[in-house]
């Protein structure tokens, strides 16, 4: 009777077990450790020529692996090669060029998973339609296809690209799907100054850059509202789109760590993912030894 309750016991850990592994795979960055900063100076560090960035002696690369066809980087040349593009104005040429590919509303793509500049390459297809993680990817991407660094950042509720200008040496937030960037006294913001100014109650001057088209995604101002609240919630992750198996491997080998592929910035009312997940991993750590424990002592009162 008494084995029959230990091995109750022992499936009741194991579900317990079963079910905190269920929840830490669907944490973002699973498999990976995210590396969080309320320092606005750490989150905006300025990037190395290659476009990576060295955050707790882990080299994040800001280059997203691609699939655009010649033909689209050769047009883009052509529409900025007379300009800087170390300037904001290049940097709207991109987005509005972006918008000219893309429309706004639930994607029109059949497949499971898509990469949206595969969706430029068919002259025949209808202008693809995207939200906004996608208007994020093709600016990045184009932005890193003519050397400007530039990266993809993930806030609570709205996906949005930034840019670095080397000639400021700043970080400026351009968001293509809805046609702006903000601005304070003239000059250009990045999300965290975005953030950081909503928290002090300092004004901003949204800049629309872009002419409507159709029924397509532009800034209002009644929009305001609802974008002042994502960017209040303080929570912003960057991921590190060149993570691959063999990295994670190589760096648990050798430092006993996991490596960063997600760079978050927080305030104290963030939704912490990375404490969460931390808390998380810890608990099924101490969930396994005990459920080992409690499988070695019925094993051997059995015998």
């Amino acid at each position: 009777m008494r084995v029959k309750i230990w091995i109750v016991i022992i499936a009741v850990i194991f579900g317990a077990l079963a079910v905190e592994v269920y929840y830490l795979k669907i944490l973002p960055c699973s498999f990976v450790r995210i590396y969080s900063t309320s320092d606005a100076k750490e989150f905006n560090k300025p990037p190395a020529e290659e476009m990576t960035v060295e955050i707790d002696e882990y080299i994040f690369n800001y280059r997203i692996p691609h699939r655009m066809k010649q033909n689209n980087f050769s047009e883009i040349n052509d529409l900025i090669h007379h300009n800087s593009i170390d300037t904001i104005d290049s940097l709207i040429m991109i987005a509005n060029w972006v918008r000219s590919k893309l429309k706004f509303g639930k994607s029109n793509y059949s497949g499971k998973k898509f990469f949206v500049e595969e969706m430029l390459s068919n002259p025949k297809s209808e202008t693809p339609s995207v939200l906004c993680d996608s208007y994020a990817r093709l600016f990045v991407i184009t932005c890193q296809s003519l050397g400007i660094p530039a990266r993809i950042l993930e806030l609570e509720g709205h996906i949005v690209p930034e840019a670095f200008i080397r000639k400021i040496g700043k970080w400026v937030m351009i968001d293509p799907m809805n046609g702006y960037y903000m601005a304070k006294d003239g000059d250009p913001l990045s999300v965290v100054e975005i953030i950081n100014s909503y928290k002090r109650g300092v004004s901003l001057n949204p800049i629309v850059f872009a002419e409507r088209e159709g029924d397509d995604c532009l800034y209002k101002a009644e929009d305001e509202i609802k974008l002042k609240k994502i960017y209040l919630n303080g929570f912003t992750v960057v991921s590190d789109q060149n993570i691959d198996r063999g990295k994670i491997r190589d760096a648990i080998l050798k430092t006993l760590q996991l490596p960063i592929a997600k760079m978050q910035f927080i305030d104290t009312n963030s939704i912490l993912i990375g404490y969460k997940e931390k808390m998380l991993r810890y608990t099924v750590v101490i969930t396994f030894i005990i459920f080992v424990i409690t499988s070695i002592v019925t094993l051997s009162k059995r015998h």
